[in-house]
Order: structure tokens, then C-alpha cells, then sequence
């Protein structure tokens, strides 16, 4: 029986968020458990969950990126958060952790928390562009525009040399030449872009039919852009895509994993979940075991029968996506985009735009 080892463990050490973003999966999807969880983690949650990140940097090949997340994770108090790091860093030296923040809280203590933990903690804001572009979906508790506060929080982290990375969700009716402007001033050494989420029976605004390539051509236009600029940023999204492409071109072999990789999430409480995103697709689609960091193993939860069937149900691909010629680029595509009627057995309801986007990408590179 394969070994399952955690990739990617969620902290969500806030549970609220001072913004209210009109596409957020976690207050707009369809799960509602954020009502009812704790405001913030507790220290015997910490303690536990401190416990068992050391126990799996011990007993893993793969190390697991550890994520502040929320809600907004700094709701939590710099204080607090950094007695969470330290202690870390304390029990597993080379630990690997990151904050992921949505821009609108930034201060000296955060800073220096930044710059002083520098070899384990980067720091990424989710920001979608400048205003214009930023203001069409995250907006303030009250509607209001937060732009403000996030362009002087991406000022001061790129002059203290830690803005990392910049997290975008995009709309194709922004121009992709003014996001491509916007990765250019703003500074980040890395950028990734997300699809709008949704699934078969909750389309996202960008994409009513799914037959359609309106988000694979905007896709390619920014790449266009990408590939042809002068710039001392990546892409992670286009450059995933282009290394399989020429990998897949070349007729590079990747040995087979002895082990399979997921995502876990603690929520505040301590309950240990399944990736987050999962609230995008129906109550409770994120639940495991229902077991709790303070009495149960990380490892032994992403190894019990519970997650196993959770990854064989997103493993078994659709027929078309076994057949198909992409596959290792797109891997089937994100697991909560397949879902139709609880059963991820299908394409990517952006197939039709990967499809558009990888075959121009691999003629661009190969031919």
C-alpha cells in the first residue's frame, strides 16, 4: 500500500477576514463551517499542531510546507504569531513556512518578524492588480476600497527586500497587458495566477459555458507578454506548464513516486481537514475524520482510510483525461473545478481553455 506524505499543511490560524472578497471560497462558497469555528487557534492547539510538524519533517522525504492562513492570518496578532514561528523554527530548523495575507495589515513587529525568521518565513499577498483591477472583487467588510493599505503594504515589504510573492486570482475583463504592467511595478519575486473557482454546478462568472476558450485566450495573451518581456520575475503557472510541455516534447521520463502527496488544513479548532478549497463545492466537502490535532497524528490521518478514499475518489480521472496528450501538464486539471454532483470524475470546467492555452505554449516553445 503506497505511503500518503503531506505536500502542503494549511494553518488557519485567524478564522475571519477584515475584507470580504465576492469570489472567496472559504465566506462565498458553499461551506458554511467558518461560522461556527474559533475566532483564533489556541495555544494547546499550537502546541499539539508544533508537535506533529516536527514528527513529520522526521518520518517524511517530502518536507511540508507549512501555511498562515485564514480567514486573514494576521488578524491573529504579530505577538502571537510570532511565538507560532519561533517555536517552529525552535523544534525543526530548516522548517518551511509561509503567511499568506491578504495586503492590509503591515507593521514594524511584522516586518521585523519577516526579515529576523528570513531563511523559513516568506511572506505572499493576495492583491489582483492595481486598483481598478484589484477593487472589482476585494473590496473591505463595509465594500469599501482597501487599495490604500495594500499598495503601501507592498511598498514597504518590497523596500525591506521580503515581498516574496503576489497571489492573483484573475478576470478576463481585465486587460492583461495592465496585469502584466502591474507585475512589472510591483516587485515580487514570484507571481502565481488562479482561475476564478467553481465547479459543474456553481460556473464562475468567467466561464457560463465550458465549451468556451474566452479564459484560454486571455491566458495566452498574458503569457505572450511573459515570455516576451524583460523581467527578473516568474510566472509559476506558465512556468509549471512550459517545463512538462518541454519534458513531454523531449520524451523525459519521470520515475513513478513511491508515495502519493495531498494537502491538509487544521482549522482553528484543531480539526483536521482535507485541502480548504474543497468548501468551494458542497458543506462539509473539506471534513476527513473529524479528528483533532490534539489527540490524533498528522501522519496517521493523511494515512487513514478516510484520506485514501478522498484521493482515489479525485484520482480517478475521466476517460477523456487519461486519453488526452496534456495530461502530465495539467494532471487533470484543479480536483475542486471537476466536481458535478459530489463526483469528480470529469474534465476541468477550464479543459477547453487549457486545451487552447497548452498548445499554443508547446508550439511556442518546441516548434
Amino acid at each position: 500500500m503506497r505511503r500518503i506524505e503531506i505536500a502542503t499543511l494549511v494553518v488557519k490560524v485567524a478564522s475571519r477576514c477584515n475584507m470580504d472578497c465576492d469570489y472567496c471560497y472559504i465566506y462565498h462558497g458553499e461551506d458554511r463551517s467558518w461560522e461556527n469555528m474559533t475566532t483564533t487557534i489556541s495555544p494547546t492547539i499550537v502546541d499539539a499542531l508544533s508537535n506533529e510538524i516536527y514528527k513529520l519533517y522526521q518520518i517524511q522525504q517530502t518536507k511540508p510546507q507549512i501555511v498562515f492562513h485564514g480567514g486573514e492570518p494576521l488578524l491573529i496578532g504579530i505577538s502571537r504569531l510570532r511565538a507560532i514561528v519561533t517555536k517552529l523554527v525552535h523544534l525543526v530548523p530548516n522548517v518551511s513556512l509561509s503567511i499568506q495575507t491578504n495586503g492590509t495589515i503591515y507593521s514594524d513587529s511584522l516586518e521585523q518578524l519577516l526579515l529576523e525568521y528570513r531563511n523559513n518565513l516568506s511572506f505572499s499577498i493576495s492583491v489582483d492588480g492595481f486598483q481598478a483591477e484589484n477593487d472589482r472583487h476585494r473590496l473591505g467588510r463595509r465594500q469599501q476600497s482597501v487599495y490604500s493599505r495594500v499598495e503601501s503594504t507592498l511598498m514597504r515589504a518590497r523596500q525591506a527586500g521580503v515581498l516574496d510573492n503576489i497571489l492573483m486570482v484573475i478576470d478576463i475583463q481585465n486587460d492583461p497587458a495592465r496585469i502584466y504592467q502591474f507585475m512589472l511595478e510591483a516587485g515580487a519575486g514570484s507571481y502565481n495566477i488562479l482561475l476564478e473557482d467553481g465547479d459543474y454546478d456553481h460556473l464562475p462568472l468567467s466561464k457560463r459555458d465550458t465549451s468556451e476558450t474566452n479564459v484560454g485566450r486571455w491566458l495566452c495573451s498574458l503569457f505572450n507578454l511573459y515570455s516576451s518581456g524583460s523581467h527578473n520575475f516568474r510566472i509559476k503557472f506558465f512556468d509549471d506548464i512550459a517545463l512538462s510541455l518541454l519534458k513531454k516534447v523531449r520524451g523525459a521520463k519521470v520515475p513513478p513516486a513511491t508515495y502519493s502527496l495531498c494537502t491538509i488544513t487544521i482549522d482553528t479548532n484543531g480539526e483536521i481537514k482535507q485541502a480548504d478549497t474543497f468548501r468551494i463545492n458542497s458543506n462539509g466537502a473539506d471534513r476527513l475524520t473529524g479528528r483533532n490535532i490534539v489527540e490524533s497524528s498528522l501522519f496517521e490521518v493523511a494515512n487513514s482510510p478516510s484520506n485514501r478514499a478522498s484521493l482515489e475518489e479525485v484520482e480517478d480521472l475521466a476517460t477523456r483525461c487519461i486519453e488526452c496528450s496534456y495530461l502530465d501538464s495539467c494532471g487533470g486539471g484543479f480536483p475542486p473545478h471537476r466536481a458535478k454532483k459530489g463526483n469528480f470524475r470529469n474534465p476541468s470546467i477550464y479543459c477547453a481553455d487549457y486545451m487552447h492555452l497548452f498548445e499554443r505554449i508547446e508550439n511556442a516553445l518546441c516548434h
